[in-house]
């Protein structure tokens, strides 16, 4: 969901101690409270999902999933949380060959008046029940606490959006934009708050949900839709904690960069970065607009990236994955990239695809710094705008639609090359995602430079891997880096989509050189801080709309 306000400034703001940059001020609000009273970054970002998840329902919530990347002040060190949606057990590579119509009934209650479902899809992977994987947000919600947090008690994390929704939840313009007429309407979700109430409550809220009173409310509801999501597989469900040697780490010049590790795409992300900072070393432009020299080097350096894409998957079911991740971002890998990159544009096999990948969407990220230094960058998601568009009607909770995010050996492609097998569906396997949440660490200081991360399906890696170059590389500004129109190019389809902004001779000159471009209203969202001196600078993406502002002290 993308919004172009004119003047498309993003909202941003220095401070001293702490900073937020989220989706919504309500919830960098919350989250400035948690801080204020003892909370660090991870139990701010805590209170952030659950508040993106009610205020945000489109894009998160406890329906779906998460990547966090955490950087420790006190070890010096990254950590990463993989609450990433799971294939269920009866799941298999064929089960949407015959794309055959599902029960579809489950209701999006956002009103107590208003109710809003799909049924009669003909696109099981994509809507109804059967495109729902194993949700992990909660999981990974409790897992950071316990091994994050404890600074403040869990309920207090939760307290903020319950209050809100006790009084109601104000439509902003990306939910209006969403899920029209109701702007400037109040949702109450009576369901979704008694559900977040209990969880709360709750001495262990994972037992509840994935083992509890919930389950069996859940896979009741599943059963007597068509779904196939048993107890067996709420039971089975672990978020995982990864400390950094499991991590992508890459090396940038006094500084280091962590990610999540496949099926996370922080690896395609970093490669694009580091393939940059080698092509603009001794440029003296600061404004990559004027020179089509730098854009077609990053459209080029993008391609190769994503074409290797292909062959990742979730690492606990392609052994070679984690080694392919770490490939892309060696030097040898850069070398060979930076040699094959001429004055125009390859043709499409010049990048040597294998397979086409999967696409995703409907994502929320943010960013928190903290006045110890812990930071955080997330970006959770439930795939489709409100998932595969069903919701538990006893508890609220809205289901994501992640099965889509799989490769399918009968999936239309029209672009040559074969689904990619690397992220064909296993049951308990993890489907690949755009995700690259990013947080970059001085390395002289041990103190963390920047946190970006971004939404908008496979626009993450581009949105999050220019922003960095433009900030780490050529000394943007990060209002800047934000503000600048975008541009993107995955390989499949091999057309370059941009924003309105570039220099038209910036546009000529990339046609002449056999790039085929398309503009279009907006590209991606994103949110980042960059540490400045003394100061912290956060910055939220007017393209999410005017709600998307940051907050600290």
């Amino acid at each position: 969901m993308s919004l172009w306000v004119s003047p498309h400034f993003p909202i941003h703001g220095y401070f001293s101690a702490a900073a937020i940059a989220t989706d919504h001020v309500r919830c960098s609000e919350f989250a400035r409270d948690v801080m204020i009273e003892g909370g660090n970054a991870v139990e701010a970002a805590i209170t952030i999902l659950v508040c993106l998840g009610v205020i945000n329902p489109m894009s998160s919530g406890l329906g779906g999933g998460h990547f966090m990347t955490i950087y420790n002040a006190t070890t010096r060190s990254c950590f990463v949380v993989d609450a990433r949606e799971a294939a269920p057990l009866r799941a298999h590579e064929r089960m949407f060959d015959s794309n055959l119509t599902g029960s579809e009934t489950g209701m999006l209650w956002l009103t107590d008046f208003v109710a809003i479902g799909r049924k009669n899809s003909s696109v099981d992977h994509c809507l109804g029940w059967k495109a729902v994987a194993v949700p992990g947000e909660l999981y990974g919600l409790w897992e950071e606490y316990k091994n994050f947090g404890g600074n403040v008690p869990w309920p207090r994390l939760i307290e903020p959006t319950l209050k809100m929704m006790d009084v109601g939840v104000p439509v902003s313009q990306a939910l209006e934009a969403a899920l029209e007429p109701w702007v400037n309407a109040c949702c109450n979700c009576e369901r979704q708050s008694s559900t977040l109430e209990m969880l709360a409550r709750a001495k262990d809220p994972v037992k509840d949900f994935y083992r509890g009173k919930l389950t069996k409310q859940f896979v009741k509801e599943f059963k007597a839709n068509g779904g196939i999501i048993t107890a067996e597989d709420f039971k089975r469900y672990r978020a995982i904690i990864r400390n950094q040697s499991e991590l992508i780490v890459t090396e940038l010049h006094g500084r280091y960069i962590c990610g999540p590790p496949p099926p996370s795409s922080s690896a395609v992300t970093q490669s694009i970065i580091k393939i940059m900072d080698d092509y603009i070393t001794g440029l003296n432009e600061t404004k990559p607009e004027a020179n089509a020299d730098i854009y077609h080097y990053y459209l080029e350096a993008s391609k190769f990236a994503y074409a290797v894409r292909s062959e990742l998957g979730d690492g606990a079911f392609v052994p070679q994955a984690m080694k392919i991740a770490k490939n892309i971002t060696s030097e040898e890998f850069l070398q060979y990239v930076r040699k094959s990159i001429g004055s125009r544009a390859l043709p499409l096999d010049g990048y040597q695809p294998h397979s086409v990948p999967s696409s995703d969407d409907g994502t929320s990220s943010f960013m928190v710094l903290d006045r110890q230094g812990n930071a955080v960058a997330c970006t959770t998601t439930i795939n489709f705008l409100f998932g595969a568009g069903v919701a538990s009607e006893s508890t609220g909770v809205i289901w994501n639609s992640n099965m889509d995010d799989f490769s399918s050996p009968k999936k239309p492609n029209f672009y040559g090359y074969p689904p990619a097998p690397a992220n064909f569906i296993r049951p308990g396997k993890r489907p690949m995602s755009s995700i690259s949440p990013l947080i970059i660490v001085n390395k002289a200081t041990d103190k963390v430079e920047l946190a970006v991360g971004a939404a908008g399906g496979s626009r993450i890696i581009s949105t999050v891997s220019l922003i960095a170059t433009k900030v780490l590389k050529l000394g943007w500004k990060l209002r800047d880096a934000l503000t600048s129109s975008r541009l993107h190019n995955q390989l499949f389809p091999n057309v370059t989509l941009h924003e309105p902004g570039f220099q038209q001779h910036v546009i000529d000159e990339l046609n002449s050189r056999g790039h085929s471009l398309k503009e279009i209203s907006a590209l991606s969202e994103a949110t980042a801080i960059f540490v400045d001196g003394e100061k912290l600078y956060a910055a939220c993406d007017f393209r999410q709309g005017v709600e998307a502002q940051p907050c600290g002290y």
